[in-house]
Order: structure tokens, then sequence, then C-alpha cells
């Protein structure tokens, strides 16, 4: 016979924060069903806020991270009584006894205490629920023997035993992320123990507390407990973020503690899509895949706050709902590596992922940054046109931005004002020397037009015949071809020493000063291959790998002047 736990019969009270003020003076307002995210670097106060969050909910007083606070309620302590009532399970006398469940254990004389404005100790944990790292292993291990229906539920393996719909789910949810099913052995003795495994079937008439089902469960399957400590974290967090009804309230720890990656973004999937729906949650997270599993299932309902520790402050910024929503929507944002920048104290953006492994290299030797250790994120941006996007998303969490782009990034108007505008720098500033260094670009060579282009094309392909192998020479004065079309190809490639001396030099020179004040540096040899052209056979990803396995980027003197430009960039972003 299937059991089921009974329906909730009252209406359940809850407390929830409409308002939080940290310690930067600033205050947000919150929903009552919200996933609150905080992610930043190490030591920000990430975990501290969710432990004082937990404390506010039993005592309003200030904190460190936390200031104050505003507490939304639905219903009375009259109404909490009543719930406790036809909810819980009672302990002790007539006249002297206690209202127990999953997680809390309430005096009935202390019920009153829902109505207190300030102080709520008692009836607290009937609301809110705080799982911090230190308890993540060992939260899935076995529970006590209890009797069922008739004594409360001291933990959710307990409700998984009185709920056989909920205890299936949870093991199909498991299988997912593990391929393997999660049973209660629910003929434990003094205790109930999960196991992992292949679930067994009772034998016909029977059910799972059949010898046979027991003897076939034993022989199969494995307990959790003597798991990975990744599974068993998994466990840990579905089963009290999908099993704990009574709170509106949840504080979750860094639930990626011991998860690959694959189980993390899953983890962070059931987190968003499988909670009470009427729970307001706070979670603390270091981790990309958290982030991207909740975006995936939370929609509009997940909220990302950096905070940041600066001197005894915590600044707090979020990311609008809208960017939020817009990042959660856009794949190719989603998969740049761009919410790895939020644990950082500073991210950088290159064109391509070969620019991030070369400057990234360049920037760690010690003839940069000595013996530190540098806290910086290189991402990049799949090409120069959205390089912007990126800066603007990083930059609206309140992470110091820098951006290295490629020489022909002057070239095209749109994408450069986007990405002069996206790191805070005035457009109206920067045209004027923009416009002078553009037009004399141009005036050493105008772009060749399509039909010039296509009689060019013509002369090398004409004499091409038969159905040999195209010839090597002709492809490379194609491509030649190509690289002449605009007169910016070849300015890439030998950088601010191709302009005119005079006005295009100075007001070069004026650009790229405004430019490096809010973060945008401009490759002075063009592209990265212009600081070692001894090597131009090789160009991108092969070009860094030879450089990365040839030569010496502490002391080679064809790359003295990387050095030298990302010492300029380290110095300059560091004062």
């Amino acid at each position: 016979m299937e059991n089921k736990i009974e329906p909730l019969i009252s209406i359940r009270p809850t407390i929830s924060f409409e308002t939080i003020s940290f310690s930067d003076g600033q205050t947000l307002n919150f929903d009552s069903d919200e996933i609150i995210v905080f992610v930043g670097p190490n030591n920000a106060g990430k975990s501290a806020a969710l432990r004082e969050l937990n404390n506010f909910v039993s005592k309003s007083q200030p904190q460190l991270v936390v200031k104050d606070a505003v507490l939304r309620k639905t219903g009375t302590s009259v109404d909490l009584q009543a719930y406790l009532e036809k909810n819980s399970q009672k302990a002790g006398e007539v006249t002297n006894f206690s209202y127990a469940g999953m997680g809390y254990n309430i005096h009935h004389s202390h019920v009153t205490f829902f109505d207190q404005p300030a102080d709520r100790h008692p009836v607290a944990t009937f609301f809110s629920a705080h799982l911090a790292t230190e308890s993540r292993i060992g939260g899935s291990n076995p529970a006590g023997a209890i009797a069922l229906y008739r004594d409360p539920p001291s933990h959710p393996i307990h409700l998984m035993m009185m709920d056989s719909l909920m205890a299936d789910k949870i093991s199909r949810l498991f299988r997912r992320a593990f391929r393997k099913d999660l049973l209660v052995l629910r003929a434990g003795g003094s205790q109930f123990p999960l196991y992992v495994g292949e679930r067994p079937i009772p034998d016909p008439g029977s059910d799972e507390l059949g010898k046979g089902f027991i003897d076939r469960l034993l022989a199969a399957c494995t307990p959790l407990q003597s798991q990975g400590d990744g599974m068993r974290s998994f466990t840990t967090v579905m089963l009290h973020v999908l099993l704990a009804a009574n709170h509106s309230i949840q504080f979750l720890d860094e639930p990626e503690a011991f998860l690959h990656p694959p189980q993390a973004r899953l983890l962070g999937e059931y987190i968003a899509s499988e909670r009470e729906s009427d729970t307001q949650l706070f979670i603390a997270t270091h981790s990309t895949d958290i982030l991207d599993g909740l975006l995936a299932a939370g929609g509009s309902k997940v909220r990302i706050i950096r905070i940041q520790r600066d001197g005894d402050v915590n600044r707090i910024k979020e990311l609008s709902k809208e960017r939020t929503a817009s990042i959660a929507n856009d794949t190719l944002t989603r998969y740049s590596g761009v919410f790895k920048g939020i644990f950082y104290e500073r991210v950088f953006i290159t064109e391509s992922d070969s620019d991030c492994m070369f400057y990234s290299s360049v920037l760690n030797t010690r003839s940069v940054v000595g013996d530190e250790q540098p806290d910086v994120l290189f991402i990049h941006a799949s090409g120069k046109h959205r390089m912007a996007k990126l800066a603007i998303t990083l930059r609206s969490l309140d992470v110091p931005v820098s951006v290295i782009a490629d020489f022909d990034i002057l070239n095209e108007e749109p994408a450069f004002k986007d990405l002069v505008e996206s790191l805070g720098g005035s457009w109206d500033d920067i045209e004027q020397h923009w416009r002078v260094v553009k037009n004399g670009v141009e005036a050493i060579r105008p772009p060749l037009n399509a039909e010039q282009v296509k009689t060019m094309l013509l002369e090398q392909i004409e004499p091409v015949s038969g159905i040999g192998e195209f010839p090597k020479a002709t492809e490379r004065d194609v491509k030649r071809i190509f690289r002449s079309v605009s007169p910016w190809d070849s300015v890439k490639q030998a950088g601010k020493s191709a302009l005119s001396t005079g006005p295009v030099s100075i007001h070069y020179s004026h650009l790229e000063d405004k430019c490096s004040k809010f973060g945008l540096w401009i490759v002075p040899v063009g592209e990265l291959e212009g600081f070692c052209k001894t090597m131009q056979a090789s160009h991108g990803p092969a070009f860094v790998e030879k450089i990365l396995e040839e030569r010496d980027l502490e002391a080679d003197p064809e790359l003295r002047s990387a050095r030298e430009f990302m010492l300029k960039i380290w110095t300059t972003t560091n004062n």
C-alpha cells in the first residue's frame, strides 16, 4: 500500500525578508519567493551574510554585513498554533507539551513569540534553516529510528519514508545525476540508511519490507555513507531543499562543495526548479556551474548580488533582473566564462582564446608582477563585437574590467563606441581623436571596392585548371588579396608605427592615453603576433603555442615589448 503524507491542512504562516540593509548603506527589496545568490571574491562576506540573516530571523539586531532588515510575515501566532495543531506531533504532557516537526521543537507557551517584533528565537527554526558547508557530508547519514506517523520526523529520510511519491522523485533526480537509484533501507533496525544502486523489484504480493526485496537490495546496492563526498553532499542539499516543507526561508552555503561541474550545474537546476515555490532561498556560491543551473531553471526568480569587502565595509552590487534574464537567454554569454569573473578582483577581456593565453602568461611573469599572485581572470569574447556586452555585465556587478583589443578595433565606429561607453568612457571625449586616426589610416590608401577585388581575384585564379590540387602559391596570393582589401589589414599587422607622423600620431597618443584611464588597452603592435615577428608563419593558437614552448617569457629580448605592455597595464590598474 502506497504511503503519502497527507496534504497540509491549514495555512502555513511564513517569514521572509522584505528589505535588507547592508554595511555599505544600501538597502535592497525582496519578494518572498526569490532565489538570492551572493557571489564575490574570497572573504568578501558571502557566508557571513547567510549566517547573519539566519540570526536575524531569530532576533532583529544589527550585525557586521547585515545592518538591518525588515521581515515580512503572513499569519499570526493564532494561525501558527492552528497550523502546528494539525501538522505537528505533540510531545510531553497535556499541559506541558511541545510541537515537533522537521527541524523544529516549539513549546506551546512559546508560540506567541511569532508576534514579537524583535525576538522570535523560540519559533525561528520552524521558519528558517541554514545548511552550512561543514554539515554537508554528514547531512545524509542514516536517520535514527522513529515510530513513523507517531513520532515527529527529525531527518529528511523520515519524510522520504512517509511519502513514497517524494522518495521516488528524489531517486529519479538522483539517477539523472549519478545513473543510480537512491533508496531508503526501511528495515534498517535502529537506523534508516540510504543505499545507492539499482532498485530491486519486490516479490509479487510483497513490498519493500519483504525479505526478498531486502536481500536483493543489500546484495546489489551500497550504503550512501560509504560513497564519495560529492555524492553525499549532493544528496544532503537535495534532501534538505526539497523536503523542508515548513521552512519559508532557507540558507544554503556553497552547494557546489565536493561536486564535479556537471553535478553542480544539475544541482543548481534542481534547487531552482524543485524547491517549494513559496520559499525564499539565499545561496552563497563560488561556482559558475551552480549559477548556470539556477539561471537555466530559475528564470526571473534569480537575483545575483556581488559582495566585495572594502576594509570593514561590504560593498553590494546587484545584477539587474533584466540583465540576468538576458544572460539566461544568451547561450554564448553564459558559456563565455563571464560569470567566473564575479569571483575575481579584476577581469581582462580579450578577443580570442589565444589572446587570453598569451597575455595572461606574460602578465604572470616575475618581471611584470614580481612575487605577487594576481587575482585576475582572462576571458575572451569570441570577437571584438561582443567585448562590450561582457564588459557591461561584469561592471554592472562592480567587477573591475580591462579590455585588450587589437588595433583594428578603431576601424568600426559602432563597435569602438560601444566598447568605450561600456567601460565608462565618454564618446564625446574620444570621438575627435578617433576620427583623425581613422581618416589618417584610410588616407594612406582607400579601401578597395568590390569590382577591384573581383578583378584581382580573377587574375589569380583564371590560369588555374584541371582536377589536381589547387596551387599553394595561388592560394597564398588569393589570401594576400583579401588581406589588402582594407588599409586596416596592414595597419593591424604594424600597429601604431604605421601611423603617419604629425596630427595623426598626436591624436592617437591622446586617444591611447584617455582609453587607458578607463581600462581600454589597444595593442601597440597591432595584434599579439606583432610582439614576435620572427614567428610570422604562425598565427593565433599555433603562434601562442610556439611562443610558450620555444621562448623564455621572462627574458626573451624579442618579447620585451610584450612585457612592457603588460607591465604598463598592471601598474596602471593597481594604482
